[in-house]
């Protein structure tokens, strides 16, 4: 059985990761603080940060697997995305490669600048913001020690169980009583959190014949706007007096269509429903 080590332990994604990577191996999940990481698995406390301490840890446990889903998100400081997004990802693929570990990183969508799509799995970085600047020099850094890795780019991540971080934030807004603008043209294929945390671990345990950059996004090509909407119907929030739409242009640092081609993903057969399957498939 392998031994699966999960970055980002506490974070939105772990929450499912954790409990479907448990059918693959044994999950040791990893966060800054060891009692806040999701479920019942062997935790572990590191600041990916502190590059050596992180490195000792993967040298201790040496893993069969990593999982690096640990990321700052935008809105964080620049130099924590820098130090996390980019520093950390290096000394973890350096690790992996010394230990002789099979990873797998989760990046995004956002490295893309949102013109010229549909992007294939193999398509440049071409980012325009801080969050995707810093996530592009990751996966450079990751492939430059190690290239038999995988990088998962993947869009906005959704549960029907626990609410998102996205639409957290958009409810916290209503409750304020402060009204949501929301982007009508802005385009996203947002991934449900079990069939990403399912591709996460078969690609880790399963497909390990596969290496570098592969799409991993719903199939459903859909609006902010629209999925916004469906996303806080589902909650029962009632927002009809409240969200008005607009255009994303103009906007610094917004990419505006970033829909991507799946041809890796679906060679293997990966199931990736769109919005619209999942709440039908769940409600």
């Amino acid at each position: 059985m392998d031994k699966i080590l999960i970055t980002g332990a506490s974070g939105y994604l772990a929450h499912r990761l954790l409990v479907i990577a448990a059918a693959f191996g044994e999950v040791i999940g990893v966060a800054r603080q060891r009692g806040s990481v999701h479920q019942t698995v062997q935790a572990e406390s590191v600041d990916l940060t502190d590059n050596v301490a992180t490195d000792q840890l993967i040298k201790r446990i040496r893993p069969d697997v990593i999982i690096h889903a640990a990321a700052s998100n935008p809105g964080a400081d620049e130099s924590q995305m820098e130090a996390v997004n980019h520093r950390a990802s290096a000394t973890i693929a350096a690790a992996a490669a010394r230990v002789g570990s099979r990873l797998v990183m989760v990046s995004t969508d956002v490295v893309h600048n949102g013109t010229e799509a549909p992007y294939a799995d193999e398509a440049v970085a071409s980012p325009i913001n801080t969050y995707g600047r810093t996530k592009a020099l990751g996966e450079q850094a990751v492939l430059a020690v190690k290239p038999d890795a995988v990088i998962v780019r993947t869009s906005l991540i959704y549960g029907l169980e626990q609410m998102d971080r996205g639409t957290q934030g958009f409810v916290d807004r209503l409750l304020r009583g402060e009204p949501l603008v929301l982007f009508h043209d802005v385009l996203r294929q947002p991934v449900w959190i079990d069939s990403l945390s399912n591709t996460l671990c078969l690609l880790a345990c399963k497909h390990t014949d596969v290496s570098g950059v592969m799409n991993v996004v719903g199939s459903e090509v859909i609006s902010r706007a629209q999925f916004a909407r469906v996303m806080l119907a589902h909650w029962s929030i009632d927002t009809v007096d409240m969200i008005t739409e607009r255009s994303g242009h103009g906007i610094d640092g917004l990419p505006m269509d970033l829909r991507s081609d799946c041809a890796r993903a679906q060679a293997l057969a990966i199931p990736l429903p769109g919005v619209a399957e999942v709440v039908s498939l769940v409600t």
